[in-house]
């Protein structure tokens, strides 16, 4: 198999100069890329909601636990990317108020999670984020004037069919039948 590139070239033009830009894209890499995302973070959300539902380590410790090692290996990325800049000028230049209210709710977000995850289950901390993909949609279009496209519109409606088609109650489908030999007190389960 052949590994395909695809060259894309845009010219940006002004009053004054003309610069042109060449982008390669590789769409096998780029698949393969996102199938190792998405099992990454199957394992990963399986593997959280085992640990917290399976000690008695309180729910806050496990977090404090997982932001460490999580605020570790980002301290070590921004170091290793703009290590100089961030020494000259100190972690937090350029943080404004928009700032630190994005990492405020992505705190909150994060705890929220744990939450969901603790007392229901990775599938429905799922869909909780696609509902709230779908309802800052909404709030995007009515303040915003958003122009919802076909494939966003077909892809809510999955979501929202999903999600009311998880929450039915479950009927039990199990079936008792007897023997056919009436002196055999064997009974068999069909499931």
């Amino acid at each position: 198999m052949r590994n395909q590139l695809h060259h894309y070239s845009i010219e940006v033009q002004s009053d004054k100069t003309s610069i042109e830009v060449m982008v390669e894209q590789n769409p096998l890499l780029g698949f393969g890329a996102i199938a190792i995302a998405v099992l990454c973070s199957g394992f990963a959300g399986v593997y959280f909601e085992k640990v917290l539902k399976s000690s008695d380590t309180s729910l806050w410790v496990r977090n404090i636990q997982m932001y460490l090692s999580g605020i570790v290996v980002t301290l070590a990325a921004v170091y290793m990317s703009d290590g100089d800049e961030v020494i000259e000028k100190g972690f937090f230049f350029g943080y404004t108020y928009y700032v630190w209210f994005v990492i405020l709710l992505a705190s909150v977000g994060g705890l929220y999670t744990s939450i969901v995850v603790k007392y229901t289950d990775n599938i429905m901390k799922g869909f909780s984020a696609a509902a709230a993909i779908v309802l800052s949609t909404v709030a995007s279009v009515l303040l915003f004037g958003l122009q919802i496209t076909l494939n966003f519109a077909l892809g809510t409606l999955l979501v929202c069919v999903s999600i009311y088609l998880y929450g039915l109650p479950r009927q039990d489908t199990t079936t008792v039948i007897q023997g056919e030999d009436n002196t055999s007190k064997e009974k068999l389960i069909h499931l």
